[in-house]
């Protein structure tokens, strides 16, 4: 019993010293800890109180407490945003243009030949031939221009009336197939195959007589 005794004393004087230990460690740290449990009441029962202002305040509400709820009212009606109609535009009228006259033109002038006179039907007379341009077109007596075709045009003898042409010894009798020519001073349009046949140069003067 007394060995047991013995083997125990020193664990409980080992706990001992622990707890000492612990106590005075307490007792440094008290000072230290007592402005923070000041503090924490402190604002505790600060915010308490402001609570117990705010909600059960029954007199009236001082002036600059209105002044903050009024603010607050009138941010939140400026933050709901307000969809604004803009005015339609008028149309403004144009100014009428002022037509400009169309410009004038002049007179288109039509040059009109004096009429030819009547060519002679005998006599000398002045003739002039016509050919390849004509070829295949019909004559004015109904028959179809070729280059063998013989025959003169004359402006006023009827169709199918025989002349007699001379010129430096030839002599040839043929009929009008044709009207023309219609230029001043020619009277007679002498066919290809009559032009060859008489030997006339583009323009000959030659003598003409009605056949019988």
């Amino acid at each position: 019993m007394e060995s047991v005794l013995q083997s125990v004393a020193p664990v409980f004087r080992g706990a001992l010293a622990r707890a000492g230990a612990f106590v005075f460690l307490f007792a440094c740290l008290v000072p230290f800890l007592r402005p923070s449990f000041a503090g924490e009441v402190h604002s505790i029962s600060v915010a308490r109180a402001f609570a117990t202002a705010a909600v059960g305040s029954t007199g009236p509400t001082p002036e600059r407490v209105r002044d903050v709820a009024r603010a607050e009212v009138v941010l939140g009606a400026q933050a709901t945003p307000v969809a604004t109609v803009e005015p339609e535009p008028v149309a403004t009228p144009e100014p009428t243009p002022v037509p400009t006259p169309a410009p004038t033109r002049a007179p288109v002038v039509v040059a009109t030949l004096p009429p030819l006179p009547d060519p002679p039907t005998a006599g000398i007379v002045i003739a002039s031939w016509y050919g390849p341009g004509f070829y295949g077109n019909r004559t004015a007596c109904g028959q179809t221009y070729t280059p063998e075709i013989v025959g003169v045009a004359h402006r006023t003898l009827p169709c199918g009336t025989l002349v007699v042409l001379e010129y430096r010894g030839r002599i040839l009798t043929v009929p009008v197939i044709d009207r023309g020519p219609y230029i001043a001073g020619r009277t007679l349009d002498l066919s290809s195959a009559t032009h060859i046949a008489m030997g006339c140069p583009d323009l000959c003067t030659l003598s003409m007589r009605i056949g019988p």
